[in-house]
């Protein structure tokens, strides 16, 4: 790619391009640098009990959802592939788009409302059903358009006519062929879920070792005491950097 600089049209995107960059990078960043002189608090605060509830709550709903939505996304993609349906699309829009973008508080009071007669709020159950809502559409956007990719180069069709099965073309064709894009979606659907906090909130709370994530504990306690706040935001972005970076790593290595 040549950037042609002389060009002022071209310095003038140049321009904008990288002044998008500074602000993202400067953004995720920049939390390293306002700690500053103060990494002792960070570091006491990380023999807290409360911040090891909450590290341990938000890996584990997050490990188990990302598992849920590979599970989950290979039967809806199979079917947003090969099911010819009326409104597929407004079906496909309301599975994966409106998810990521639907307010999470709302859907957070929603579940309140459906789940909390059947005592399921305020429980570790809530903050998996509430973070599978927002980061499952991840995996299943990435499987789905993996399954239509392998669709449209035809090999599920030869297979078929060699008599294969529906479960054959799923286990021998599908799956290996969607590996990657499988991992790639776990790997958005997880930090996705380590960073949800207003459903979680809503609909499980902030109980100290069962419902309180690293979120919501940043939340509480962002006023009353800010150096947990500051060293639980350093755990979950530097979580999240490395998860998504060793996803990257595994799945370049593997391919």
């Amino acid at each position: 790619m040549v950037i042609y600089l002389g060009d002022k049209f071209g310095f003038t995107i140049s321009l904008m391009a990288f002044a998008v960059i500074i602000y993202m990078l400067v953004s995720i960043f920049y939390l390293y640098v306002a700690v500053g002189e103060h990494w002792n608090l960070v570091l006491s605060a990380l023999l807290d009990s409360r911040v090891h509830g909450a590290i341990f709550i938000s890996i584990s709903s997050a490990l188990l959802v990302g598992f849920l939505a590979i599970v989950s996304s290979i039967p809806v993609a199979y079917l947003l592939t090969y099911m010819e349906i009326r409104g597929k699309e407004i079906l496909e829009t309301f599975l994966i788009d409106i998810p990521q973008t639907f307010p999470p508080v709302t859907e957070g009071l929603v579940y309140l409302l459906m789940f909390g007669r059947f005592g399921l709020a305020y429980t570790y159950a809530a903050v998996i059903i509430a973070k599978f809502y927002v980061s499952a559409p991840f995996t299943i956007s990435f499987a789905s358009r993996r399954f239509r990719e392998i669709k449209e180069s035809g090999m599920d069709i030869i297979a078929r006519s060699l008599g294969a099965k529906t479960s054959h073309i799923l286990t021998k064709i599908l799956l290996p062929l969607s590996a990657r894009d499988l991992i790639a979606g776990f790997s958005l659907t997880w930090a996705r879920a380590m960073g949800e906090l207003a459903a979680t909130l809503v609909f499980a709370g902030a109980i100290p070792w069962v419902t309180e994530t690293l979120p919501v504990l940043i939340y509480l306690t962002s006023s009353e005491s800010p150096q947990v706040a500051i060293a639980a935001s350093v755990i979950t972005e530097t979580l999240s950097i490395i998860s998504l970076l060793l996803f990257k790593f595994i799945v370049r290595r593997r391919y």
